[in-house]
Formats: structure tokens, sequence, C-alpha cells
């Protein structure tokens, strides 16, 4: 009759000689000339319950209790000699045992030693085996300078080390790192100390295990929660919009249609025809726009490109020149950090254009418009900037409704509130911000963030 073992999933103890079936098993010594076999079926799933890592937590405790117990033997009268046969072979078979189950489990598995030095890793941590071989007695610099890898690696580690001998209990973390085929991959790892029986610092266990996929569900998952968060807020404005925007149009329509209907003077006919076609057109602009911003959040295969934002100004203010020299408005600009941005081609004009002229449109009577054009790089992310010396909004009324759509803050006859709200959507459709500085009668600077930009190096 097979025994199970609490704590890891599917493992038993059976008879010697029999059939586990699917398993990787070990020979246990049960009693004295009592003998039977460790059996782990093959293939344990990826996730751990708090239960299964006490049971790997103990197997590990075991392997430590294996050296340490080496470590003592060896130490006897100051030679390895005072090891016996019989206890040397005893001994042997433990670290056999121990190191056959943990090379088998499905997570990454290390002990330190009280300096931090490497006593055993198995397969899941290291999966070469001249690295596993080369790191026994080593520390983690030592380890990163032999694969050439960034120091700051073996900072973060030992680091870690210090702190659960610091603490003296598991600590937890997670680990983000970029493996030799350029993808990202998450750890979560954790230490824990072992001390011996005179309650002295003796070694720490490490355990991690890959959850990258994991991640990226929980990060698809908060994206959806926003994205169906935004859509909420979108239906509400679009609904506000069309019961405001459209419905005036509408109105106007039916009333001149219906008077229409009732006059037979033709000059009366002509004049109230005429006064159709401004509302018509009002009325397609408005809805060309709803339906624009409809299929920005519907499109998810746009692509991007290398952009050099300085021609994307210069075809931005080539469009508006005439405007530009009416107001002689100057414009400045400086790509230096950041001169290529990755992003698409249709956006990044949409952009400029509303930013640029609604800089030109809400100028302070008076003075010339003076806009400043900048990026700088944020590791992997980069930042444009437009700012000018405008009109200004008072953040402090109008902060959360910015940029929603349909507000304007400044009488103009060409406001309709679309631009940048238009902006805005284009900005968050491709997984960046934007955010806003203003003061009344100052200035107002816009900042937009793009991501995933590591690629656009100047």
């Amino acid at each position: 009759m097979a025994d199970h073992i609490a704590g890891i999933p599917g493992a038993f103890i059976a008879p010697a000689g029999t059939d586990p079936g699917n398993s990787f098993c070990f020979p246990l010594e049960l009693s004295p000339h009592c003998y039977g076999q460790l059996c782990i079926p093959a293939g344990l799933p990826d996730g751990l319950r708090p239960d299964q890592r006490k049971a790997l937590e103990e197997l590990a405790s075991g392997i430590a209790r294996m050296f340490a117990a080496k470590k003592q033997f060896a130490t006897h009268n100051g030679n390895q000699a005072a090891l016996t046969a019989e206890a040397q072979d005893k001994l042997d078979r433990q670290r056999e045992f121990y190191e056959n189950i943990l090379n088998k489990l499905p997570t990454d598995i290390a002990v330190f030693d009280a300096n931090h030095r490497y006593l055993f890793v198995n397969p899941g941590a290291i999966s070469n085996e001249e690295y596993r071989k080369f790191i026994i007695g080593k520390d983690d610099y030592e380890y990163v300078a032999y694969r050439n890898r960034d120091i700051s690696i073996a900072d973060s580690r030992r680091a870690k080390f210090l702190e659960a001998r610091e603490a003296g209990k598991e600590i937890r973390w997670e680990e983000t790192m970029i493996d030799p085929s350029g993808n990202q991959l998450t750890h979560l790892r954790r230490m824990f100390p072992v001390y011996d029986e005179n309650g002295e610092f003796s070694m720490v266990i490490g355990f991690g295990m890959e959850i990258s996929d994991r991640k990226a569900l929980e990060e698809k998952q908060a994206r959806l929660v926003r994205q169906l968060s935004t859509q909420n807020t979108q239906l509400i404005d679009f609904c506000n919009i069309v019961s405001h925007n459209l419905r005036a149009p509408l109105v106007n329509i039916s009333m001149l249609v219906d008077i229409l209907g009732t006059s037979d003077d033709l000059d009366e006919h002509k004049l109230l025809t005429s006064k159709l076609r401004p509302v018509l057109d009002n009325l397609h602009s408005t809805f060309n726009e709803l339906v624009e911003s409809i299929q920005i959040r519907q499109n998810p295969e746009i692509r991007s490109e290398k952009l050099s934002v300085q021609e994307g100004l210069q075809r931005t203010t080539e469009s508006l020149q005439t405007e530009i020299h009416r107001l002689e408005a100057e414009i400045e600009a400086d790509f230096a950090s950041a001169p290529v941005i990755n992003f698409p081609p249709q956006y990044l004009r949409s952009i400029l254009l509303n930013l640029i002229s609604n800089a030109l449109k809400y100028h302070c009577p008076g003075r010339p418009p003076r806009i400043r054009v900048t990026t700088r790089r944020e590791k992997d992310k980069i930042v444009l900037a437009v700012a000018d010396n405008g009109l200004g909004v008072d953040l402090v009324k109008h902060r959360d409704s910015f940029f929603k759509i349909g507000k304007v803050f400044h009488r103009h006859p060409d406001a309709k509130g679309f631009g940048l709200f238009m902006t805005k959507t284009q900005v968050e459709a491709m997984g960046g911000r934007i955010w806003v500085e203003s003061e009344p009668q100052i200035g107002t600077t816009f900042y937009i963030e793009f991501i995933n930009q590591q690629n656009c190096l100047p």
C-alpha cells in the first residue's frame, strides 16, 4: 500500500520494486533492513501552494543538514579521515537522495553558505551543467563576471541575502530580467535563513519560480479593467456630446424644413436653404470626429514607425504657416536628447497639429505667441513637451475635465472641444499618457509620454 506525502502533489512512498507509473523514483531506507522508494510524478505543476512550498523548504533543509553534517565530520580532528567509510557512504547516499529530488523539482533552488557562496544549485536555477559546476564555492560577483553580466544583478542578490540574514526570517520579492533571446522574464524569489543546533546562522535556502505568464495575464487583466473603465467614461461623454452637439443642429434642421414646407416664397426658400448648409456641415464634422475617436480605440493593429520629430514639426508649421505669419509667432525646438520617436505617423502628425494650432488659437492678445517644442529621454520612454505663453487655464477648476470631449475653456469660433480629447485618445491607444501644466495668462505646457522607445537611441 503506497503512503502519500503531504505537501508534495502526487508524491508517495511505495514498496521497493513496484511499478510507480510515470514517476521519478528514489531508493529509500525506511528502517533497518526495510527498503522502499520515494515516487514523485513527472511534470509537477508550475504553481505551488503554501503547503507544497513548505515541503520544498523541508527538502532544502534536508540538504542543508547534509552539508552541515558533512562539515562537522570533515572538521573533526582537522581532517577528512575522521569520516568512517560507513559514515561517508551514508552521507553520500543522503546527499544523492536530496539532490536527486531537488534536481527534478520545477522550481529554482539554491543553497548558500554563511558568506553567500553557493553550496548547491539545481538545473531549474542554472540549466547549463558547466555553469552549475563553476558556481559551487563562488558568489554572485564571480558568477556575473564569468558570464559577462551586469554587476547590478550581483548587487541586488547580495542585498537580498543580507536582508534575509538580518531579518532572520523568510523574505520574498519579484525579479525581472532579460534572457539571452531578449525576452523579459519575471521570477518570484524567496530566501530563508537556516540556523544550526546552537542557534548560529549557518546558510540560506533560495527558491525561485518563473511567473512571466502569470504577470502577463495580470497585466492584461489590469489593462482590460482600465479599458472598460475608460470606455464607460467615454460612453457617458458620447451621450453628452450627442445630446448637446448633435441635438442643436438637428433641431435647427427640423425647424428650417418645417418653415420650408409652409412657405411658397421662392426667395425665402433660397434663404432657408442657404442656412441649411452650415448646419449640415457642422453636423457632418461632429459626426466624423466622433466616429474617428471610436475607430482609434478599436484599431489594435495600427503600426508604429521610427519618425523624425523635427520633420513632423516642420510639416505641421508648414500647414499653419499663414496663421504663424499673421500672429508673428516664434516656434523653437530642441530634439537633441530624443530626435526619433517610434509611433504611428498619422497619430504623431495629429498630435503635433492639435497642440501647435491650440497654442496659436489661444494666444494671449497683445503678445506674439512663443511656442517651444522639446523631447527628453527617460530610460525606455520619451517625453514630448509643447509649451506656450498663451491664455492658460485654471487647473484648480478644470483639471478633471481638461481632456474631456466637448470641453472648451476660451471663446473661439473654431473651438469645439474635440482636439485635446482626440490627442488623449491617440496617446492612450498606444499605451502612453498625457498631462498638462497651465496657469492663467502665463501659458500652458503639454507633456506626452511615449512608451517602448528603447530602440530609438540618439
